[in-house]
């Protein structure tokens, strides 16, 4: 790849082709979904940027992962039109150079949010990586990162493959739901800070939980993304104890099963559940304990919370809509 191949590359690609897209792997899950965009992925490896664990979800056939024996080189048979950084601690410092070098656009996503203990000053260093088109995943995060809704500021919501992650036993009448607590986090005591751990072992002490993640010493994540589903599927109940966290993957997809959620209220959790209705959502640990409670009691209303929770990411958080809104950034800034 060259200064001359890319501009060659936008002189000769065809309308509707798909277009090249260097990147590297962030969230497993969201580029399953991000993946379904008119586009061929090629991912960088190495420092700062995770490997791909197809434990959390299998590599989309359009998805190349690129040998990490080759560093930041890129492959000289692959013109590229545009580069994806998708968080500012490490991808946007490394493809920030490659865009500018390649004469092509560079489109930055923002999963995460600011730490807390961050001063103005590393905030405002941050707040100035900035692509040709910033996609956060909530009016919540951009306000959160300093910047204000314009032509070059985006937000795109997550997306849910709602057909996958569905409740498949509700359509078995010889299957009911187990009367648990389900929880679904990855290296939740190392995590607490920011997921909640101990809140959660106060408010469910005593109480039939169900962890799942790759946490030492508690629970062991979903073998695939099949035994995920039926983790939900099977659960009455679903907890997030998220702290800081714009809005978990696992809340979206139990909600999508059917599950019965109750949740802390923080961030872009609010755009999503809607007390009493699709959920119950607050921070008072005693009053969460008495949801829980309540939800495990009353079969009937669990199941009536699932069903308007599910109804929530089918019109809210579908792929078709994500997708459509990822195609119309890319071609936009490859214009």
């Amino acid at each position: 790849m060259t200064q001359m191949g890319s501009i060659l590359r936008s002189v000769t690609r065809k309308d509707g082709e798909p277009l090249n897209i260097l990147t590297g792997c962030t969230h497993e899950r969201y580029e399953s979904g991000l993946a379904k965009a008119n586009a061929t992925f090629y991912a960088l490896s190495g420092e700062h940027i995770k490997r791909w664990n197809t434990m959390y979800a299998p590599i989309p056939d359009n998805y190349v992962i690129l040998d990490e024996r080759m560093g930041d080189k890129l492959p000289i048979d692959v013109d590229f039109d545009l580069v994806l950084s998708q968080h500012k601690f490490g991808q946007f410092q490394k493809f920030y150079p490659i865009a500018k070098f390649l004469g092509i656009p560079l489109v930055s996503l923002e999963h995460t949010l600011p730490a807390p203990g961050w001063d103005e000053y590393k905030r405002g260093v941050l707040a100035n990586m900035k692509g040709d088109v910033n996609v956060f995943i909530s009016d919540y995060s951009i306000d959160q990162w300093g910047f204000e809704k314009t032509d070059d500021v985006r937000v795109i919501k997550h997306c849910v493959d709602s057909e996958l992650f569905n409740p498949r036993l509700e359509y078995r009448s010889d299957v009911k739901r187990e009367n648990r607590i389900l929880s679904v986090v990855n290296d939740w005591v190392n995590r607490n800070w920011c997921c909640g751990f101990q809140n959660w072992q106060r408010v469910t002490q005593g109480l039939p939980v169900f962890p799942v993640g790759d946490t030492a010493g508690l629970s062991r994540p979903a073998t695939s993304t099949d035994e995920l589903v039926d983790f939900y599927a099977q659960s009455r109940i679903f907890i997030n104890t998220s702290i800081i966290s714009p809005v978990p993957t696992a809340l979206l997809e139990a909600m999508s099963c059917g599950c019965a959620v109750v949740s802390t209220s923080n961030c872009m959790i609010p755009e999503v559940i809607e007390h009493g209705v699709n959920g119950f959502m607050t921070n008072d640990e005693e009053e969460m304990r008495g949801f829980l409670e309540l939800l495990m009691r009353d079969e009937e209303l669990a199941f009536q919370m699932g069903q308007k929770a599910r109804e929530t990411i089918v019109r809210d958080f579908s792929v078709d809509r994500f997708t459509s809104e990822w195609n119309d950034i890319f071609n936009e800034v490859v214009q």
